[in-house]
């Protein structure tokens, strides 16, 4: 019994180390996720860092922000503010790009709703805060402690089938 158990055992690993062992496609490889990732580097001007691990996040730099692909129902930007809890102007306005590039959002309510979350979310006990415009939903998270800091994800509104950026262009 233990030799038949040790087979198995060997012919799994090499069924999942060689060839024949189909690579599960990441989420991040679809279609559509490359679209809204070549969208964000168009909108931004940022740099692709790395995928994560179980390919559902795309790390970018200059901006800082990470790119959530899970599903055509739930795609998000989140960008990452970590000198204050005030991010400049600029900030708040390539956030906003970002968005409108993940979700289809008009550019003007997504940059004046996460200004009008982080606000939120600098007033609220537990530092965090979350607003819904047409087309995206804002989470925040700010504080003013320990040199402060900011992170605000722009999400899909995962009530949508399909990702409304993707009839823009």
């Amino acid at each position: 019994m233990r030799l038949c158990g040790a087979a198995i055992t060997v012919l799994f690993v090499f069924v999942m180390t060689s060839g024949l062992a189909a690579r599960p496609e990441r989420v991040s490889d679809s279609a559509e996720c490359k679209r809204i990732i070549a969208r964000l580097l168009e909108a931004t001007d940022a740099t692709f860092d790395h995928y994560s691990p179980s390919g559902e996040s795309v790390f970018f730099r200059s901006p800082r922000s990470v790119l959530s692909c899970m599903s055509h129902r739930r795609t998000g930007i989140s960008f990452t503010w970590d000198a204050s809890g005030f991010p400049p102007n600029e900030w708040f306005r390539l956030l906003a790009k970002a968005g409108e590039a993940v979700t289809g959002a008009d550019l003007k309510k997504l940059e004046s709703a996460s200004r009008q979350c982080q606000r939120s979310a600098l007033k609220d006990r537990t530092k965090r805060a979350d607003i819904e415009i047409p087309k995206a939903k804002i989470e925040c998270q700010a504080s003013t402690r320990d040199g402060g800091g900011v992170d605000i994800g722009i999400w899909m509104d995962d009530a949508l089938s399909v990702s409304p950026a993707l009839n823009k262009r």
